[in-house]
């Protein structure tokens, strides 16, 4: 791995002089990642640009450019208006209506309705009169006999000349006492802004893995074909060689056949890794976000780099930085206030209001301009639904619970898991180094035992197949071992760690 992009990767220090290693986010789009070395390669006539880049810069145009961490942001966006929303409950509501109503006729008072309390009434008040005006009791007798046996009032129904009722009303609500059900809601939507930004957290730390193993397997792949375009170039060799060894009749003429398929292997294992690697390339950039349509150049090599692990450490850290944790806690606070709000809707919710009417000389009955007033209501029955609504909460409430206790479970499993397969990927590393070399030192034998005419063809064929192996199996190998790696730091939450230790390696 190289340090040619270190003042575009990130890399910080802090004032007390320590390094520290840590992703920085560019503000500005992935085009600026232009800067680093456009090349052309390649066919000249396609004249496609090449942008080298190392692991740094992959990161963060990944973080940059990503459509699932946009995705992620914009969701978090979206609970930080919904957490606004929540606030302004507490804020008094206006309102404003208006409208217009037209009636096909006039309206009219059903006299034979209410006639009789009416007459009833005009009785009553002519006894009064007669009380008044100081008549003798004979005489009040008669008054109130003649007005009982005329009956003034009319019998027929009484007709309200309008038909058109415009109206436009201004109302004000302002919430007294809710039973804590818009404290509940207001904590309840803070709790979901933080649980999508622990949500969002999360997310990046799975697209930082996922570029690191996309990054290591296009690294990998260009280290197999190099290798295997060796072997192409060393297989054609020795069969220009295994054709002049038959001409001088060292070796038999069928050991050309021998010598011919294994060039023809080499170049067909050659052709299809070259084809793994544009797929890895390809899903290199869509990790990083990247769509503009040229190629991509790691600048990095596989080397082994040898991560000091304590699995106590390990286990601490997940414990304390694991984001699955904390939205298991947001989760809790959130189950709470909806407890909150199921058991606000047992008590009474009372608020004030205040009306202001316009066109009020419109009505039959003219109202007054101003109305305000206190109001309370409280739901006696709905058919059990409160009471199951509360008990079903309490059993998500116990479900979190166990939900927590799974994850405990799961997640130090998960890092167990992964520091032995770091542990058992560093140890086989190391033992094929051996391997390597004896194949090697093999091969190298076998073809001056070929050219001093000791060995046969087939022999040094073998010997170049076995050192190949070796060599993939070691950079395969090599591979697995920081894809472990990503993982074991990704269960600790810190997947950034693996980033900090090769960039601190590209710097020795």
């Amino acid at each position: 791995m190289n340090n040619q992009m270190k003042g575009k990767s990130g890399l910080r220090r802090k004032k007390n002089g320590r390094k520290n290693f840590r992703l920085f986010l560019s503000p500005l789009p992935v085009v600026m990642l232009l800067i680093f070395i456009l090349t052309v390669h390649g066919n000249l006539r396609a004249q496609q640009p090449v942008l080298r880049l190392n692991l740094s810069a992959a990161l963060d145009s990944a973080l940059l450019n990503n459509a699932q961490i946009r995705q992620y942001q914009e969701k978090v966006e979206q609970k930080k208006y919904l957490k606004k929303s929540a606030v302004g409950n507490f804020f008094p509501s206006l309102n404003v209506n208006g409208g217009f109503t037209w009636f096909s006729q006039n309206a009219e008072l059903n006299m034979s309705m209410f006639k009789e309390g009416v007459d009833n009434m005009l009785i009553g008040y002519g006894a009064l009169i007669g009380q008044g005006l100081q008549l003798s009791p004979a005489a009040q007798q008669i008054l109130v006999k003649t007005i009982s046996n005329v009956k003034k009032l009319p019998p027929v129904n009484i007709e309200i000349d309008g038909q058109n009722y415009p109206n436009f009303n201004v109302t004000l609500f302002q919430p007294i006492f809710t039973g804590g059900k818009i404290i509940a809601g207001k904590k309840f939507a803070t709790a979901e802004l933080n649980y999508s930004d622990v949500e969002l957290q999360k997310t990046k730390n799975e697209i930082i893995k996922e570029t690191i193993d996309r990054y290591y397997a296009v690294v990998l792949l260009k280290a197999v074909v190099k290798t295997r375009k060796q072997v192409v170039a060393g297989m054609k060799r020795h069969e220009q060689d295994a054709e002049k060894a038959i001409k001088i009749g060292m070796i038999p003429p069928y050991t050309r056949l021998r010598a011919e398929v294994a060039v023809a292997n080499a170049q067909r294992d050659l052709s299809d890794d070259e084809n793994k690697l544009k797929l890895a390339k390809m899903a290199l950039k869509a990790s990083m976000g990247m769509h503009i349509p040229a190629d991509i150049e790691v600048t990095d090599t596989l080397k082994f780099q040898a991560c000091p692990l304590n699995i106590s450490q390990l286990q601490s850290d997940a414990v304390n930085h694991q984001p699955v944790f904390r939205m298991i806690e947001e989760k809790k606070v959130m189950v709470k206030q909806k407890h909150n709000l199921d058991v606000a809707a047992f008590m009474p919710q009372i608020g004030a209001w205040g009306t202001y009417s316009t066109f009020r000389d419109k009505y039959p009955i003219i109202p007054s301009p101003f109305v305000i007033g206190v109001q309370a209501k409280i739901n006696l029955f709905r058919g059990a639904k409160k009471i199951n609504e509360l008990k079903a909460t309490q059993h998500l409430a116990k479900e979190v619970d166990a939900a927590e206790q799974y994850a405990h479970e799961q997640v130090n499993l998960w890092v167990n898991k992964s520091y032995n397969e770091v542990l058992n990927k560093q140890e086989r590393y190391r033992k094929l180094q051996p391997t390597i070399a004896l194949a090697r030192k093999n091969y190298e034998i076998t073809i001056k035992s070929f050219h001093g005419g000791m060995a046969k063809s087939t022999d040094v064929i073998d010997a170049r197949l076995l050192y190949e192996k070796a060599q993939i199996e070691a950079y395969h190998t090599l591979y697995d071992y920081y894809v472990s790696l990503s993982n074991l730091y990704l269960a600790t939450g810190n997947p950034e760690k693996l980033l900090n230790i090769l960039i601190h390696d590209n710097n020795q």
